[in-house]
């Protein structure tokens, strides 16, 4: 493991650390043509890796240690969650097709345990915004490049990774019950993403569908 002085990592709102640079290592290491192959993207050797997130495309230079958007339009957000998700999926993305069925964080094997408390999934910006409004919640999503499914009073699947979708299905605020949002993975999640990663994945995307009204 390199050691850094972490103080120097600080940046955007001074609140954030940038990923380990032990990542950019590993990422240094690997074969470009093994990761196109595994990860589903493509690669330039002026400008990376070539990463579809959502609605945009980023570009990730590991010898520069840098991760661009490649389109302008919004959101306009990046932050430490982001930079670490994007590195661990090239790094951990398998070579296995997705397989249609969705699955709940419980149902990930280890979830049922990590997945509570201060693990919970963070989708509580997003049922106050859409809680009572599933155009809104719909529009977005389109926004993000997702295609509508009939699950609960309205449901979107997210393009999030080439081989990580993940799909928000929403259940409307009504006089018994407050508005929720359900998470569903395809069955082959946990051979992409590790459950930390996971978590963050979702912060990032509830942070994304908020701004992207």
């Amino acid at each position: 493991m390199i050691k850094e002085d972490r103080s120097i990592q600080r940046r955007w709102d001074g609140t954030a650390f940038e990923p380990d640079p032990y990542l950019w290592v590993q990422l240094e290491r690997e074969k470009p043509e093994e990761i196109c192959h595994k990860a589903l993207v493509n690669y330039d050797h002026e400008k990376g890796f070539l990463l579809p997130f959502l609605n945009q495309t980023f570009n990730i230079l590991p010898t520069k240690r840098s991760i661009v958007p490649l389109y302008r339009h919004a959101p306009k957000i990046k932050s430490f969650e982001l930079d670490l998700v994007i590195l661990i999926y090239l790094l951990r993305a398998k070579a296995i097709d997705i397989r249609g069925k969705i699955v709940n964080e419980k149902q990930i094997p280890g979830g049922e345990t990590f997945f509570r408390g201060p693990h919970s999934l963070n989708t509580r910006p997003m049922e106050e915004i859409f809680g009572e409004d599933r155009e809104a919640f719909l529009s977005a999503g389109k926004r993000l490049n997702g295609e509508m499914r009939k699950l609960g009073d309205a449901s979107i699947c997210l393009p999030v990774f080439p081989r990580v979708p993940v799909t928000l299905i929403l259940w409307e605020k009504d006089d018994e019950f407050p508005a929720e949002i359900k998470v569903g993975f395809d069955s082959t999640i946990s051979s992409h993403l590790p459950l930390d990663i996971i978590w963050a994945m979702i912060n990032v995307i509830s942070k994304w569908m908020t701004l992207s009204v």
